[in-house]
Formats: C-alpha cells, sequence, structure tokens
C-alpha cells in the first residue's frame, strides 16, 4: 500500500498520519510531532481491530455477545448477576438486558432469580452458549494470529510495555478522573483498576 513507507531509519510509517501530525505539530509547538503521529495511529489502529471481527458469518453473534458469553465462561460457576455483567463490560443496564435478551432466545443463557433477593437475577451459560463459545474460541486466536504476523515477541513486548505506560498516563490524568466520577465509579489507580474496568476483547 503507497500510504506506507519506510524511512531513512528503517522504520515504517503511514504517510497521512504522519502529514497529520506535522501539521498539529505547527499549531501546537510544545507537543513533539511523534506525540501526534502515535496518538493518530493507535487511534486509527483500534478503528481497525474493532471494525474486523472474526463473528460476522456466524449469524446472531456480535461481539457484545460473545462477550457476554466469555464473561459466563470464564467463571468457576459459569454464572453472574446482571449486574456484574454491566460493570464488567461498562455498558448500561438496557443494553445488557438487550443483549441477554437475545442470547435467552437463542437457548445461549438464561435467568435465574436471585433466591435471596428477589430483585436479583443471575445469568448461567447453557449447554448450547458453551458450545458457541468453545466453537469462536479458536477463531479470536487465529484472528489475533493474523494481525501479529511478522511482529517478533520482543516487538510485542515492547508495544505492551509503552501502551501499559500511555494507559497509566491516561488513568491517572484529571480528565480520566473527572469521567470516571461522572459516571459514579471513581477510578482505582493501578492495583485495583483490573479488578473493575472492562476488559475489552472480541
Amino acid at each position: 500500500m503507497n500510504q506506507f513507507e519506510v524511512g531513512e531509519d528503517g522504520l515504517l510509517s503511514e504517510t497521512p498520519i504522519a502529514e497529520l501530525a506535522a501539521w498539529y505539530k505547527e499549531h501546537c509547538p510544545q507537543t513533539p510531532s511523534l506525540a501526534f503521529e502515535a496518538q493518530f495511529l493507535l487511534m486509527r489502529t483500534y478503528m481497525s481491530l474493532k471494525l474486523d471481527s472474526p463473528f460476522e458469518l456466524r449469524g446472531g453473534i456480535t461481539r457484545a455477545r460473545y462477550n457476554v458469553l466469555r464473561l459466563l465462561a470464564q467463571e468457576p460457576d459459569e454464572r453472574l448477576l446482571m449486574t456484574d455483567i454491566v460493570t464488567r463490560m461498562n455498558v448500561s443496564p438496557t443494553n445488557i438486558t438487550k443483549l441477554v435478551d437475545v442470547l435467552v432466545e437463542d437457548n445461549y443463557v438464561r435467568r435465574v432469580p436471585d433466591p435471596v433477593d428477589k430483585r436479583k437475577f443471575w445469568v448461567e451459560l447453557m449447554p448450547a452458549g458453551r458450545e458457541i463459545f468453545e466453537e469462536l474460541v479458536p477463531d479470536v486466536g487465529e484472528h489475533v494470529r493474523a494481525f501479529w504476523e511478522g511482529i517478533s515477541e520482543p516487538e510485542m513486548r515492547t508495544l505492551v510495555h509503552l501502551l501499559s505506560r500511555i494507559r497509566l498516563n491516561a488513568m491517572t490524568s484529571d480528565s480520566f478522573a473527572h469521567h470516571a466520577k461522572s459516571l459514579a465509579s471513581p477510578p482505582s489507580m493501578i492495583s485495583g483498576a483490573a479488578a473493575r474496568e472492562p476488559i475489552a476483547t472480541y
């Protein structure tokens, strides 16, 4: 693709992104051009990953529905409270209700009233849901492998380190704290974040 080029340093870049970064540098001289380039390329890469899905050829399975099945499959007893799914996926209760409704119709999960608190409902993985989930996991693995083809493990480790540093910067920023507060879910920095923040996968 002619939009990518190898620079004098032997490293790859995307020309339109580099040009946009240079434009921003002229208007925001206090910010390095490479910071803009990395930011925009990260956002564009995220959109490429988000739009491309190994599930769309399977009727009725979307990323969101897969993630409900994954959350249930990861539990020892393959069940979660509706409220736990809302928290882990970081979406509204209404959206989770709609997702679960579809999965119930497909016989992938079932709702079970809590025996103590009648206001609560459990979502349990059904055999058909477990079966389709187990069929999809290898697709996810192959999909990820294809994206990382030709990139060495040391390069991946470096990228993981750099992205972790960017995430840490973001999570400790004032804007992140304000956003979390607006959602009535104050951020638990570093140590507790993983327990409360959704893991965005397929």
